[in-house]
């Protein structure tokens, strides 16, 4: 089987709705107010790489999508709702679609997915966010929903796909290994808190390596 993985990015999209004009602004088949709502979660985006999770604020939000305040309200009533929202978002990058025909090959690319989504902007803003849920039970709920559970329902998957192939899989817990692969993956984001540069690639050769060793052992 060809290898097929597909990925997601945040909707980073250059969109800017005016207030005279969002009214008149349509792409085909999409609805003016999900186009706007679109182009808010990309501000919500750009401000949160440019300011962090202390910096993000309703005001800065609207000014970077071109929007009035009220306009942000009647979507979001408070900055934690509101960000939320967008937090959501990073499922896909976190955990993106896969099947490479190969046990070994999807593991790879979940891992690879994950260490490159840290390294970006927005994903350097991650151990932050660890921080804040630390303190915020619901903020660790919205980020177990976004980080963990879709990236046990993934590995479910792959190993279902692995067992009608008759392949070999982990030879310890799943859930165990995923864990360990997981929290590897974040320590060493967490690495750039310090300022310490993150080498991409080689942490994801590495990592894969760890896996391999825990497949088939």
């Amino acid at each position: 089987m060809s290898q097929s993985v597909v990925t997601h990015t945040l909707p980073l999209k250059n969109i800017h709705i005016s207030a005279r004009d969002r009214t008149a602004v349509r792409a085909p088949g999409r609805p003016v107010n999900l186009m706007l709502k679109d182009n808010i979660l990309a501000a919500i985006a750009r401000v949160l790489v440019e300011e962090g999770y202390q910096g993000l604020t309703i005001s800065r939000v609207a000014k970077a999508a071109g929007v009035s305040t009220a306009t942000v309200y009647r979507r979001w009533p408070t900055k934690q709702v509101m960000f939320f929202d967008a937090i959501r978002l990073w499922r896909d990058d976190l955990t993106p679609q896969i099947d490479t025909g190969s046990f070994a090959g999807d593991v790879d690319e979940l891992i690879a997915a994950r260490v490159r989504f840290l390294a970006t902007p927005l994903g350097r803003t991650y151990g932050t966010l660890l921080g804040e849920a630390v303190h915020d039970p619901e903020f660790g709920q919205v980020l177990w929903e976004t980080s963990v559970v879709p990236a046990r329902a993934q590995m479910s998957q792959f190993l279902e796909r692995a067992s009608r192939r008759g392949e070999n899989v982990f030879c310890q817990d799943p859930n165990t290994v995923l864990d360990m692969l997981l929290s590897t993956i974040h320590f060493r984001a967490m690495n750039m808190l310090g300022r310490e540069p993150m080498n991409t690639e080689k942490n994801i050769q590495e990592i894969q390596a760890l896996a391999h060793c825990l497949i088939s052992c």
